[in-house]
């Protein structure tokens, strides 16, 4: 207990006062009865030895012990004069009248270690809901505005959130939003723009190289061959444009699914492009069973095109082999052409363009798309194709 405690400290400075005046004047102070000082352990009464035994003893240490209704305290204590330890006893014969109801430490550091806790809490919780209400009330109103798609213009006004970081966070989100909605708005009139500005041409030329392929027979052959050139770039820009069109489209109602014969278009796109591999061995080996898929039709002819296009013109001498299972999906695997081989002229621009393409589209329609190279082969996996 407490008392206990402080009982000690006094016993152990009045000991002290002994010991000092027995090695001054070589006999105790005769004021107190009930400390008494021995020259060594061995003058220790009998009884007292018996309580404490004999143990190694540290100078100046408090040791207790009580036996019946009596406490001793012993005390060893250095005599300068001696060269050795003597030994003080202080002896209570009122152990009942000292026992007093209190608090140990330990239960006074728990008490008050729970109050603080509890203090703490309370604090905390009151700090933290007077934080989190706004920062709620902030998360609502961005919410609100995102699922309703409000349009912002910087009149508009803005709730009061209790904190000018919030309010700030609050304006930064607003200029934002309208940024974001301004860009929205510049990249629609921009898209309906270029739908008609490259669409229109587009076919006009497509039509134009049309009527002058009708008079091919009578062309030379020099120009016949530049006329093939002019159709396959017409060809290629219409393809590309229209991709990026769709891509960049925000009308998922022309997304629509139906039956799609996989097989019917790969060939399709193989016959209109095996131009590109006009200078070099290449086999297609294409799987020869039925493929139907439900899926949008536009979308998997333009997916299946950049395919096709990119193993053909980017393919080394060999074989490309594309196959379709329910399970495993589209998968097409072409050889890797080497440094040197002619197909890597200035004009060549690599995958890039026409494998991003196909990602893009893969996440248009939630197809998981899967390209891999090594040394040798390029492989491209479209999984779930169903």
């Amino acid at each position: 207990m407490v008392y206990d405690w402080g009982l000690d400290d006094s016993v152990h400075y009045f000991m002290t006062l002994e010991a000092e005046s027995y090695i001054e004047h070589g006999t105790p102070a005769a004021s107190n009865t009930s400390i008494t000082v021995y020259p060594t352990y061995d003058a220790l009464p009998q009884p007292i030895q018996q309580v404490f035994g004999n143990q190694a003893w540290e100078e100046e240490e408090l040791y207790f012990q009580s036996q019946n209704d009596q406490f001793f305290y012993l005390m060893p204590y250095y005599n300068s004069n001696a060269g050795q330890l003597l030994f003080v006893l202080h002896t209570n014969y009122e152990l009942s009248n000292n026992e007093m109801v209190g608090l140990s430490v330990g239960e006074i550091a728990s008490l008050l270690a729970l109050t603080i806790a509890v203090l703490t809490i309370g604090v905390i919780r009151n700090l933290g809901w007077s934080l989190i209400k706004p920062i709620n009330a902030l998360h609502e109103w961005n919410r609100q505005n995102s699922a309703t798609k409000q349009t912002f213009t910087s009149a508009d006004p803005i709730p009061d959130f209790h904190f000018n970081e919030l309010n700030e966070a609050a304006k930064q989100i607003r200029h934002s939003m309208i940024e974001i909605n301004q860009r929205n708005d510049k990249e629609k009139q921009f898209l309906r723009v270029l739908s008609h500005e490259l669409r229109t041409p587009l076919a006009i030329t497509k039509a134009s190289l049309e009527l002058i392929h009708k008079t091919k027979p009578q062309l030379d052959p020099k120009l016949a061959n530049k006329l093939n050139k002019i159709e396959r770039a017409n060809t290629n820009m219409c393809a590309t444009s229209e991709v990026l069109l769709w891509l960049w489209s925000d009308d998922l109602t022309q997304f629509n699914t139906q039956q799609v014969d996989l097989n019917e278009i790969i060939k399709q796109e193989i016959e209109s492009n095996q131009y590109l591999a006009a200078n070099k061995s290449v086999n297609v080996s294409l799987f020869e069973h039925e493929a139907f898929i439900e899926a949008n039709p536009v979308l998997v002819q333009l997916l299946v095109r950049n395919l096709v296009r990119n193993a053909l013109q980017y393919s080394a001498d060999g074989n490309i082999n594309i196959d379709f299972q329910p399970d495993s999906g589209l998968t097409l695997i072409n050889p890797i052409a080497s440094q040197d081989s002619s197909i890597n002229e200035p004009d060549d621009y690599g995958y890039g363009i026409g494998l991003y393409l196909v990602t893009t589209l893969c996440e248009k329609m939630n197809w998981k798309c899967v390209i891999q190279q090594d040394t040798e082969q390029f492989q491209v996996y479209i999984k779930k194709l169903r």
